[in-house]
């Protein structure tokens, strides 16, 4: 088991602008409100304010400060690339973490790649959480949480104006319409950027966008027992998509190779989630039902040989519409015994239609060159439960087991006959003891397992190459050990943990072109050590040093049934991860306060395909902020990326021809000025 390295300790991000070293860092991580250093796990907690200190706006930017977790941009918006602990998205796959926003399970990754708005704090459960959260949760899970109305009004008000004509505008309402009773919060937002990657092609920057954004969230106190919330939210918007650069063997490194197009691409998307969230307590314990409904939709059209010369257009439009039902009876939590039990339903409905036709005036004009319209079905069902037990003499015990079945079904209607569909299922334990030397010095060991669903790849495609239609579900089992510390008044905190990961049947996603196909494939066993270290230091008022590193040694252990790429390194997964921050506030004079925050980031060297061959790393970034407070306003400067570090952010062997690869580049050094107010 590979000794871990050093990582930034999230949950102390939020006492970096604390005052008293006495506060605590509450998480709901096990579905029930604990202190973090209390809970036996690797868990990462970005708060509101690390959020803002560290001009975190996205995902992207938040997996900055996670170690041993990314979350990329890839061909368009409703596809991000996600890894977590050496287990990554396949592109057609789920994702490797269950995640979900305000208790409410997202159905997949198409509702996930939005700006971070009105955020309380975001929890990174890393390890299979499969026993609690289910299939998906093969890596851990990810639990983000937004500010709740109270009977206190507010406004906050945010202005931004960056490089790249890069301007954002959000303003959140919140406050009583029945004092004690109803309470309601409403957020409006926009984002409108001209991009910076810039395409040689058009003569423009590529990765433009605007997107605008409507939340809003009513809660009922229907009576002292019963607690009713409403949400809504809407997201539309284009952006500028597949903005792929053609780069040769050997020239991975060379940024001067940049997408060159003569059809601008843009992906048009709207998402749209409501959920009903009742919670009802009793004497013996608190019932909690979560419904949703979602619907997402995205349409590609642009470019389809990443060239300037007129060969082909794409036409890609993907509906999504899912319904999830949650319910789930917990006992109360001041007792030595505490338990929980739930059933869980989600069916989901996904369209994928392509088109991909002779470009007017082209050699190919009108020529129909590929397609498909996939009428893809999931039906998932599971059942769950998990304990706590107060053993005595600083030992706890907890125990989670949850049953998940996901019965699909996949037809290309363009392709009689094409129908197929298979039942994914699997049973997830998960254990845990956690012994207390004393306060502020606690250790857990745990044994846990995680599963996510197969699935079908494209009739035409699995035809081309003689791969199998259906490629089989993933496992993962996890062993590990941690320490979580804090001394010194808790003004220094150092949590570590170690982990050993048994990785089965690792969906892996490749392109061919002689024949054109695209498959994802199953790399039949991995093996994963690694681990984080997470440390923070408050030497004096208003000033705190974070420091660390996650690291993930992966090893195929069998990649076919024979010695082929034994002893590689899985593909798309970093070697390991790193942030230094240093955080400074203080008063300036009087009434006014200033903020200075750097952020250092490191990523180690990463592989794209098995063999090895491809790759990249490591790099470095760094961030910072500077601000001036007074009252309920402040006026920052923040840049990005000041060190201008170029790096693929998505790598595809062999994209175009043998030899000829697909980059998506990172964007490159930015800056700028933001205003917000708050009363």
């Amino acid at each position: 088991m590979a000794l871990l390295v050093c990582a930034m300790v999230a949950e102390d991000a939020a006492a970096q602008s604390a005052p008293s070293s006495s506060e605590e860092v509450l998480v709901t991580a096990r579905r029930r409100e604990e202190r973090l250093q209390d809970v036996p796990a690797s868990v990462a907690v970005i708060t509101a304010s690390t959020l803002e200190n560290a001009s975190v706006t996205n995902l992207t930017e938040l997996s900055r400060l996670v170690p041993n977790f990314s979350f990329e941009n890839y061909y368009r918006a409703g596809i991000p690339y996600v890894s977590l602990r050496g287990i990554s998205t396949a592109q057609g796959g789920e994702a490797p973490v269950a995640i979900l926003v305000d208790g409410v399970q997202t159905p997949s990754l198409e509702f996930v790649n939005q700006d971070l708005l009105d955020i309380a704090s975001v929890e990174v459960l890393r390890g299979p959480q499969g026993a609690l959260y289910g299939r998906g949760a093969i890596a851990g899970a990810m639990l983000i949480n937004t500010t709740r109305p109270t009977n206190n009004f507010s406004n906050d008000l945010l202005l931004s104006y960056g490089r790249g004509e890069t301007a954002r505008f959000v303003d959140t309402v919140s406050g009583p319409i029945i004092a004690d009773r109803v309470w309601a919060k409403l957020t409006l937002a926009a984002r409108y950027t001209g991009g910076l990657i810039y395409d040689s092609g058009l003569k423009r920057d590529a990765d433009w966008s605007r997107q605008r954004s409507f939340h809003a969230e009513i809660d009922v106190a229907v009576s002292d027992a019963t607690r009713v919330e409403f949400r809504a939210g809407v997201v539309g918007g284009v952006d500028g998509g597949s903005f792929l650069a053609q780069v040769p063997d050997g020239k991975i490194s060379d940024f001067s190779i940049r997408p060159s197009r003569n059809l601008n691409t843009t992906d048009t998307r709207e998402l749209q989630a409501y959920s009903v969230k009742i919670d009802h307590v009793t004497n013996f314990g608190t019932f909690t039902s979560i419904s949703q409904y979602a619907h997402s939709l995205s349409d590609v059209l642009g470019d389809a040989d990443w060239s300037t010369a007129p060969v082909a257009v794409q036409r890609n439009n993907i509906t999504v519409r899912a319904v999830n039902q949650d319910l789930r009876y917990s006992s109360p939590t001041d007792q030595r015994v505490q338990w929980q039990i739930g059933a869980f339903f989600q069916h989901r409905k996904v369209m994928n239609f392509l088109d991909v036709f002779g470009q007017a005036g082209g050699p190919l004009a009108g020529v129909k060159l590929a397609g498909g319209n996939q009428d893809s079905h999931s039906t998932a069902y599971a059942v769950y439960g998990q304990t706590n037990i107060d053993l005595g003499s600083g030992f706890k015990f907890t125990g989670a087991l949850r049953y998940d079945v996901d019965d699909r079904y996949d037809n290309d209607r363009q392709v009689r006959g094409s129908a197929i569909s298979t039942s994914f299922n699997a049973l997830q334990p998960q254990g845990t003891l956690a012994y207390q030397f004393a306060p502020d010095i606690n250790a857990y060991v745990t044994i846990g397992r995680g599963f996510r669903s197969g699935g079908f790849n494209g009739y035409g495609d699995s035809l081309a190459l003689g791969i199998p239609r259906t490629y089989p579900k993933e496992t993962s089992t996890n062993y590990e050990a941690g320490l979580k510390t804090q001394f010194l008044d808790r003004k220094v905190t150092v949590n570590l943990s170690a982990f050993h990961t048994d990785y089965e049947n690792e969906q892996f996603y490749f392109v061919s072109t002689a024949p054109i196909a695209r498959n994802i494939v199953s790399i039949k066993s991995v093996t994963i050590d690694g681990g984080e270290l997470e440390a923070s230091w408050r030497p004096m008022q208003g000033l705190t040093f974070g420091l660390g590193i996650g690291v993930n040694d992966t090893n195929i252990d069998d990649f076919n049934g024979t010695a082929l790429f034994r002893g590689n390194r899985a593909p798309n997964v970093y070697g390991y991860s790193g942030n230094v921050s240093v955080e400074y506030r203080t008063t300036l004079f009087e009434k006014f306060e200033g903020l200075a925050r750097l952020d250092y980031q490191r990523n180690g060297p990463i592989h794209y395909d098995p063999t090895n061959i491809y790759g990249f790393g490591p790099t470095a970034y760094l961030n910072a902020r500077f601000a001036v407070q007074r009252g309920g306003w402040s006026v920052a400067l923040w840049g990005k990326n000041l060190t201008n570090t170029h790096a693929p952010t998505v790598f595809s062997p062999g994209a175009f021809a043998p030899g000829l690869n697909g980059r998506i580049d990172n964007q490159p050094i930015s800056t700028g000025v933001e205003l917000s107010w708050h009363f």
